[in-house]
């Protein structure tokens, strides 16, 4: 397992060596990428690059035909597994995945309740302690702590948690049900813990109450301020094109208009906590998606009014397209960017089957069979981030500074602007390859006693320190023993190729981390 810290804070002592490694310049850095680099990063993007804003870096698309496969070398099911349901492998995880076998490890993971995380939980509620608290609680914080101790818990969570799975599915469903920081504040740490990590892997139909209910949610999408006799239609809309039928599942702009007057009313107090005000309400008829809603008397109780959005809501969650749109997003996730129809009408009746329950979905999603035919993936920055965290086994005194390198990487936690998430495709993360090499080269130069450190001696410099002895290291953590033997030779050759130093041992990791094969799961 990746080297969590003590849990009797304050922290565990670490003794810096004020002389090795001395971090390589950026010039030295993409020197060595030149002779070796240039050998391991065979193909960097994947598709075309379009639409993409802020100046981003744009690679080159590969020629017409040539498709990278960086799983050529995966031959063994459960090491598939490993890397699909954990943010990365690393050697205690997966002894655990062997010992289990397929089935076993992936019933270990799903019934994340009897996993005992508490160690993790007793640090997150030390070092992050504002988000225990109440958004009554939190609206006098300072909303900068508030939001930094949110993104440093989730790096942390995922880093060392051993619900592995969970973790994952927090990554997915925090994007699925996206909302900004920069303009919910507070009210995400409530979200994060009542609605995300809550139902990550429960049923889908209560998730997507706890969120139509989450202050967080209301006030992104405009719904705490939407009332009769003009509705803001925006989480109308959203609700159904995002969260439940897809923007192809069968509804109409009248069913958007229709709907955005049923959930009028729909809002939250002054402490965050949902309440319906039902002189927003509008009580006069609908009919939303072929079913009527007839009006209702004006003297109804604010529990009658609420009860039409309820019903809305059950109509979403029971709906055949919302199965098919869940299934095709979590198969894409899981799986395959581009899941197999097979896949995907099986998953949805998982769904129909089961009322939304995501670890059947997830069962009939990963099976043994459909790992093996599935193409790799490719890492966004979070999941490269955390995955060299814990192959690396860097010991943690406190991630802030680490976790703000997602900010160069245009991966900051909570932050995506848009109701749709962080996207889940290989186009739009294919174009930052040097930010990827920066973050390599970042965290393998680490050795400070107050931030992060790689004790490269103990992790890759022992049992043997050698050449041979660091590759077959790196090896075994960052690739599970599935590595290229083309990368092994370029390595060692890199390692070789100079003094011997513990420099040159983190430029070695760095060059591992930034190669070609490391950027998959």
């Amino acid at each position: 397992m990746p080297t969590l810290p003590d849990a009797d804070l304050p922290d565990h002592e670490v003794v810096v060596d004020e002389s090795e490694p001395v971090a390589p310049s950026r010039r030295r850095f993409f020197a060595m990428g030149a002779s070796a680099v240039a050998t391991l990063a065979a193909s960097a993007a994947i598709d075309a690059q379009t639409g993409r804003p802020r100046g981003k870096p744009v690679a080159k698309p590969l020629p017409v035909g040539a498709k990278p496969n960086a799983s050529a070398d995966w031959k063994d099911p459960v090491l598939r597994l490993v890397r699909r349901i954990t943010m990365g492998l690393e050697p205690g995880e997966v002894a655990l995945a062997r010992q289990k076998g397929f089935a076993g490890y992936l019933n270990y993971q799903l019934n994340f309740s009897a996993i005992d995380d508490s160690a993790v939980d007793a640090l997150v509620a030390a070092r992050f302690p504002l988000l225990s608290q109440t958004s009554a609680q939190l609206k006098t914080a300072d909303g900068g702590e508030v939001y930094n101790q949110l993104a440093d818990a989730a790096v942390f969570r995922a880093m060392f948690s051993k619900r592995q799975l969970k973790e994952r599915m927090v990554e997915f469903w925090t994007d699925h049900f996206n909302s900004l920081y920069d303009k919910i504040g507070y009210l995400k740490a409530a979200d994060d813990r009542t609605v995300i990590r809550q139902h990550a892997l429960g049923k889908f139909p209560d998730m997507l109450r706890a969120s139509a209910e989450s202050a967080a949610m209301l006030g992104y999408l405009d719904q705490a301020s939407s009332r009769k006799p003009t509705p803001n239609q925006n989480y109308a809309r959203e609700i159904m094109e995002l969260h439940t039928l897809g923007v192809d599942g069968g509804y109409t702009q009248n069913d958007v208009a229709q709907l955005s007057r049923i959930l009028t009313g729909w809002s939250y107090d002054g402490n965050g906590v949902f309440a319906f005000n039902r002189s927003f309400h509008d009580f006069t008829a609908k009919t939303f998606l072929g079913v009527d809603f007839p009006a209702m008397p004006s003297n109804a109780t604010a529990a009658q009014f609420k009860s039409e959005g309820d019903l809305a809501i059950t109509m979403l969650v029971n709906h055949p397209n919302t199965a098919r749109y869940i299934a095709t997003k979590m198969a894409r996730w899981l799986l395959a960017h581009e899941p197999s129809a097979a896949v995907v009408d099986a998953t949805a009746a998982a769904y129909l089957a089961t009322g939304g329950d995501i670890k059947a979905m997830i069962r009939t999603i990963l099976t043994g069979t459909n790992l093996m035919a599935s193409p790799a993936k490719y890492k966004r920055p979070f999941h490269l981030m955390v995955s060299s965290l814990r192959a690396m086994a860097i010991e943690v005194t406190n991630i802030r500074s680490t976790r703000q390198r997602l900010d160069a990487m245009d991966m900051s936690p909570f932050y995506w602007e848009q109701p749709d998430g962080y996207p889940d495709r290989i186009s739009w993360w294919s174009g930052l390859t040097s930010q990827r090499w920066n973050w390599a080269n970042y965290i393998s130069t680490q050795n400070s006693a107050t931030n992060v450190r790689l004790n490269s001696t103990a992790i890759f410099r022992t049992p043997q320190d050698t050449a041979d002895g660091v590759v077959n290291q790196i090896a075994v953590r960052l690739f599970g023993n599935e590595m290229p033997a083309s990368l092994k030779t370029s390595l060692l050759a890199y390692l070789r190729g100079g003094t011997y130093t513990d420099t040159r041992v983190r430029e070695t990791i760095a060059l591992a981390a930034s190669s070609h094969q490391f950027q998959w799961y």
